[in-house]
């Protein structure tokens, strides 16, 4: 996908439970497992909204959290995606991160 590709949550409900790479230059592979995809409520009637808002959750075993940042991502099917993430939640499985899109 291409940097000025809007995406939706259309997109990435067919990947729920699939992995998605973080790249980067270390060594370290670190597999983000998509668990959901919810809509977001629209209040009122936005202008100019490109898209309809849309949040994702993403599960690491990794357990040491990333800080808040874009990352660029690689998904076997939907390519490189730069998302912007954020840890939200440690489990007994590793970090939880979420990404909004408004």
């Amino acid at each position: 996908m291409t940097v000025d590709t809007v995406l939706t949550l259309e997109d990435f409900e067919p990947h729920i439970d699939s992995g998605f790479t973080i790249v980067h230059g270390g060594d370290l592979e670190i597999v983000l497992t998509l668990v959901e995809a919810t809509p977001i409520k629209i209040y009122g009637k936005p202008e100019g909204m490109i898209r309809k808002p849309f949040s994702l959750l993403f599960q690491s075993i990794f357990q040491d959290a990333l800080e808040q940042r874009l990352f660029r991502l690689r998904h076997d099917v939907m390519g490189d995606l730069e998302i912007f993430l954020v840890p939200t939640a440690r489990n007994e499985t590793g970090i939880q991160y979420l990404a909004t899109f408004n």
